[in-house]
């Protein structure tokens, strides 16, 4: 949603501006606000959805509803300082389910330099390009690339970030620290519903005095800004509890990606890439409860992902109905822990190794008004194929 708010921003200033051309300006009245006052400008979007979901083995599935609906307020206090929160509404479809009020960022900016921007508040860092850049409206897929929701997201912690211009090349970069992650332990007995191991982001409060530290780079070698190269990453040297005999456990996350953007008349095309990998430490959980201690089977606490996917629209066709249209192509595949011992047969998490095929064409309404339908294939290691069938709304304010 970045983008879209610098959008509109920048529609803004170009409307106001063009006004100021145009118009003859009055006399200042009193009390007339200044350059630099208080300024308040709204977007968001709303989304609906259709999908039709077939598991090998059960009937197909449909649900059609009103997915979620954002708000994203961006309010100027000065030149200088500038507060950005995203609020969002989730509605849970399955039987029973409820509707959830979502706090997503809380941040404040402030401008040091034309170069350097303190941020500090509840923000999502810039790791890889899914979670870092993409959002509803710059991600043509529609559906999720599996395996890169379990990087860092969304914390709480102070930064600063800005970009640099490097002759025809610019470079973009965020450094942070944070409140940083938080391992889960469950001393349930093991089997594929325990989540030890497992780590969360979107905590308002530390469980220790360990900060994470985390950051990312960006390269656009060309004049155009067509292309951008990301290294990012983050690393917690503690992420258990204070006190407890897993304070210690440390995680480490990278990402690398790619995002490249060229209008070839009459085609535009889009291509993405992604990797992104975390480990975490200590990968033998003993837990020691009021009855007895146990133990849970050692696995290699790391998992990765990628994606690769590329978007073209013959944005240069005569006719309005063709270049409105615009179809993209996505791969990629997740490989979760694995047991030390191989004769363990269930997953760590209850999870196998998949790999997705996504088709998905859009017809744009507007710049702002994006229509999908998509078809996605997630097929897990000797496990089950689910193949997914979705129509999505978003509009865009």
């Amino acid at each position: 949603m970045k983008s879209v708010i610098i959008t509109l921003a920048i529609g803004m200033a170009s409307l106001n501006l063009a006004n100021a051309q145009n118009t003859t300006v009055p006399a200042e009245a009193p009390n007339d606000p200044k350059e630099g006052a208080t300024k308040f400008l709204l977007a968001g979007k709303a989304q609906l959805s259709w999908t039709n979901t077939k598991m090998e083995g059960s009937p197909s599935s449909n649900t059609f509803f009103p997915d979620a609906f954002m708000l994203l307020p961006l309010v100027k206090l000065n030149d200088k300082f500038f507060l950005d929160a995203q609020v969002e509404v989730d509605v849970d479809p399955s039987p029973g389910g409820s509707t959830a009020i979502d706090l997503v960022e809380m941040i404040a900016y402030y401008r040091l330099l034309p170069e350097v921007s303190v941020f500090f508040g509840n923000f999502s860092p810039k790791y890889g390009l899914y979670s870092g850049v993409l959002d509803d409206f710059t991600n043509r897929f529609c559906t999720d690339p599996i395996g890169l929701a379990r990087g860092p997201s969304t914390q709480t912690g102070i930064g600063l970030q800005g970009g640099i211009q490097a002759g025809y090349s610019k470079l973009n970069y965020q450094i942070y620290l944070s409140s940083g992650p938080q391992l889960t332990v469950d001393n349930t007995p093991p089997g594929n519903d325990n989540l030890t191991g497992q780590l969360t982001y979107d905590n308002y409060t530390d469980n220790n005095n360990n900060k994470a530290i985390g950051g990312s780079i960006g390269f656009l070698p060309f004049s155009n800004s067509s292309l951008q190269l990301d290294l990012s990453g983050q690393y917690a040297a503690k992420t258990g509890d204070a006190g407890t005999d897993f304070e210690n456990i440390g995680s480490f996350s990278w990402a690398a990606d790619l995002n490249y953007y060229h209008v070839f008349n009459p085609i535009t095309l889009r291509v993405l890439a992604e990797y992104n990998y975390t480990t975490t430490d200590n990968f033998d959980y003993v837990f020691t409860d009021s009855i007895s201690t146990k133990a849970l089977p050692g696995f290699k606490n790391e998992f990765s992902g990628w994606y690769a996917g590329v978007t073209v629209r013959p944005t240069g066709a005569q006719s309005g109905f063709l270049s409105n249209l615009e179809l993209a192509g996505r791969i990629g595949a997740y490989a979760p822990p694995k047991y030390k011992n191989a004769s363990l047969t269930d997953a760590p998490w209850g999870e196998n190794a998949e790999t997705q095929t996504t088709a998905c064409l859009t017809y744009w309404f507007t710049w702002k008004t994006p229509l999908n339908f998509v078809y996605d294939v997630l097929k897990q290691t000797d496990g089950l194929t689910v193949k997914t069938v979705q129509a999505r709304l978003i509009y865009f304010f």
